[in-house]
Parts: C-alpha cells; sequence; structure tokens
C-alpha cells in the first residue's frame, strides 16, 4: 500500500507540474474559457464553502477535529500530523505560485487576495484538510454507515471548496485543478509515510 500510495503520489504530481507548464504557456485555455460560465453561481453558497477554506475556519474545525478523534480513541499522532501537513503545504503550494505566476482573474466576487492564481491554495487545503480528515474518519472505530456517510460529506465539501473559487472568481479551472493535484500528491505522501511509521492501519 505504501508504494501504491507514492507511486500516485508522484503521478499527481508529474500532472500539477505539467498542467501549470500548459497554464503559463496558453493563460486562457479552453477549460478555463468554459469555466468561466461557473462565475457568479450562487454566490452566497459559494462564500460559505470559501470561507471554510481559510486559516481561522481551518483552526476552530482543526481543534473539534482533534477534540473528536480524542472522543474516538485515535492516535492523538495522526490529527496533529495533519494539522501540520496542512501548514506545510500550504507554504510549499503557496511558494509554488511564484514559480509559476500565473495572474489572477480580473473581476473578483468576494475577498480579493494577493498573489498569483496557479495553484488554489484553497483547493489544496481541500484535499490536505478536509481529505485527511476524511481517510480519519474512514479508519475510525466508527459503523461503516457512518463512516461511509461522514467520508462522502467531507469529499463533497472538498469540492464545493473547489467549485467556489470559480464561481466568486478568485481563480480559473485549471487553478483549481492543479490545486487538487498538489494535495492529492501532498497526502499521498503524508499517508505513505505514516503508514511507513505504523501510524495509519485499516480498521477492524
Amino acid at each position: 500500500m505504501t508504494g501504491r500510495l507514492m507511486a500516485a503520489g508522484g503521478v499527481c504530481l508529474v500532472l500539477f507540474v505539467g498542467l501549470g507548464l500548459f497554464v503559463v504557456r496558453d493563460p486562457l485555455s479552453r477549460p478555463d474559457v468554459l469555466g468561466a460560465g461557473l462565475r457568479g453561481m450562487n454566490v452566497p453558497l459559494a462564500t460559505v464553502f470559501t470561507v471554510s477554506g481559510y486559516g481561522t475556519a481551518l483552526t476552530l474545525l482543526g481543534l473539534g477535529a482533534v477534540a473528536a478523534a480524542l472522543g474516538l480513541r485515535l492516535p492523538i499522532k495522526i490529527p496533529l500530523a495533519i494539522l501540520v501537513s496542512q501548514a506545510v503545504s500550504q507554504a510549499l503550494a503557496n511558494g509554488s505560485k511564484d514559480l509559476f505566476a500565473r495572474a489572477r482573474p480580473d473581476a473578483w466576487l468576494y475577498r480579493h487576495e494577493p498573489g498569483f492564481s496557479y495553484p488554489s491554495g484553497h483547493a489544496v487545503t481541500a484535499v490536505v484538510f478536509y481529505g485527511a480528515w476524511a481517510v480519519v474518519l474512514w479508519m475510525s472505530p466508527l459503523p461503516p454507515a457512518a463512516r461511509v456517510g461522514g467520508t462522502a460529506l467531507l469529499a463533497a465539501w472538498a469540492l464545493g471548496i473547489g467549485w467556489s473559487r470559480v464561481a466568486l472568481g478568485a481563480h480559473y479551472p485549471t487553478d483549481v485543478i492543479g490545486g487538487f493535484l498538489f494535495g492529492a500528491a501532498w497526502l499521498c505522501f503524508a499517508l505513505a509515510a505514516l503508514r511507513y511509521g505504523g501510524f495509519v492501519t485499516r480498521p477492524a
């Protein structure tokens, strides 16, 4: 399993870099032109999703998740590792923005943010933070129905965060795809490291 996670992470990382080089050469590619139709769609709901990807919300949710992990008698090392992973992955994602230096869209419907556009930091967070907690929930001692339902909800929320960035005009669709790829690569590598260290095991 560790080898497959590393391989999957490597593939996602290669795709992330490849997409980044593509959008640098073609800033308004066909996917981005087609995705422009999502802009302005259900702004109130998109704002809720986007706010859930900011630092304040993540801190509150992270503390709540740690408390839940303690209540479910899960190892505290795992939620702490996820919180650290979130912070480090964001720092690296922000650094990669400078490498690709893609300008952000001009029209914003919510909070204007500095910096470049590729990859979407919110999309990275959606996978690294919410995706990681989905893994923790899936491997918890909860009944199968609760694990499946909770994991599906977190996955849907992660997708909603990505959609919100396009709907609010903060990113192009390819920025979001790139963020998902970066986040998936990071999550695969992190899970592989945790499995190698014996911190991640399947529920009985």
